[in-house]
């Protein structure tokens, strides 16, 4: 559920989450934050196989209960986590910054009973029942989880929410299009969620590993089942991007032309991640979900939305582009 951000601005066909604005009463004007370099940190934990006798509550570290309601719960993206706010309207005035460099959701995923979101420079949120509890309707209750790195993930920009090896899992990657004092290589470029570990888990995938000077941007599947994914040569003048296709990524991919690559890209509805609900005439359509989203302040806009249960998660950012200032999600019950 991501569209092309900056296109007037970057060839490279960076992406942007597809969003719909809402306006009402805006907020005073905000700078633009000069982008610093920052050094690379001390390396993760790598991930190991899938343990089917592992305790089936999850080691990430628990930030609150939340109770879905008829009124929104808002939060914005801090350096420490989530905070509660009483609405975007009241969020800090955090400077607009790159959106690579930005904090912001860059991905919503659902997987298993939880719903996943990707916190660009910081590591992973999670949404999901109480222990022994049930993620269906009629439950509004979820437990909120943070799974993070901030330390590590920091320097680099996240992207390219997606499962492998049945986990969640990110690249990080050296943005070089706002600034050119690139931090030191991340090593590891992907990273995986673990019940098992309350830190995200370095992970591997084969198709990627090319060689140096390259490093992957992006990684996504396309509606034909395929991989495609992009790479970029790093610490290098004049530096190059090659785009690949694969249907295992556990083995190289085909090099294809940037029209194959720009193709790949099929317009994405604005419906939440999860089941969809059955209606009358067949599967709901975007309107529903779209009316039960509260109004948003002027140049604020919506950027993804999942459902749990009979809960509403949807991600909001305050842009600027190709700026971010802040940044955050809503929890909403959402009545069929």
């Amino acid at each position: 559920m991501r569209f092309l951000r900056l296109l007037p601005l970057i060839l490279a066909l960076l992406l942007l989450p597809g969003c719909l604005r809402q306006t009402g009463q805006g907020r005073r004007a905000r700078t633009l934050s000069p982008e610093a370099s920052r050094p690379g940190a001390a390396g993760p934990q790598e991930a190991g196989a899938l343990n089917p006798g592992a305790a089936p509550n999850p080691a990430w570290p628990a930030l609150a209960l939340l109770k879905a309601g008829d009124n929104p719960l808002w939060f914005e993206l801090g350096p420490g986590g989530p905070e509660l706010i009483d609405s975007p309207g009241s969020a800090s005035l955090t400077p607009y910054t790159p959106w690579p460099h930005a904090r912001f959701i860059s991905g919503i995923l659902h997987w298993e009973d939880y719903i996943v979101m990707a916190v660009n420079r910081d590591g992973f949120l999670i949404l999901g029942p109480e222990p022994n509890g049930e993620a269906e309707p009629g439950n509004s209750s979820l437990l909120m989880y943070r799974a993070a790195d901030s330390a590590f993930w920091d320097p680099y920009t996240t992207e390219s929410l997606f499962i492998w090896e049945d986990r969640p899992a990110v690249l990080l990657y050296r943005n070089d299009f706002f600034t050119h004092e690139l931090p030191l290589a991340p090593g590891n470029q992907v990273f995986v969620l673990d019940k098992t570990s309350p830190l995200p888990l370095a992970s591997r995938i084969p198709a990627l590993e090319i060689g140096d000077p390259w490093e992957a941007e992006m990684l996504r599947q396309g509606a034909d089942g395929l991989w495609y994914y992009r790479m970029r040569e790093k610490d290098i003048d004049q530096a190059e991007s090659a785009f690949f296709r694969t249907d295992d990524l556990s083995r190289p991919g085909l090099r294809i032309s940037d029209e194959e690559w720009r193709q790949s890209f099929l317009p994405d509805s604005f419906l939440p991640e999860g089941p969809e609900p059955e209606e009358p005439g067949g599967p709901a359509d975007s309107e529903p979900w779209l009316s039960s989203l509260p109004e948003l302040p002027e140049d604020f806009v919506y950027t993804a939305m999942a459902l749990l249960g009979n809960v509403l998660i949807a991600s909001w950012e305050e842009e600027q582009l190709p700026a971010i200032g802040a940044a955050g999600f809503m929890v909403i019950l959402h009545e069929y």
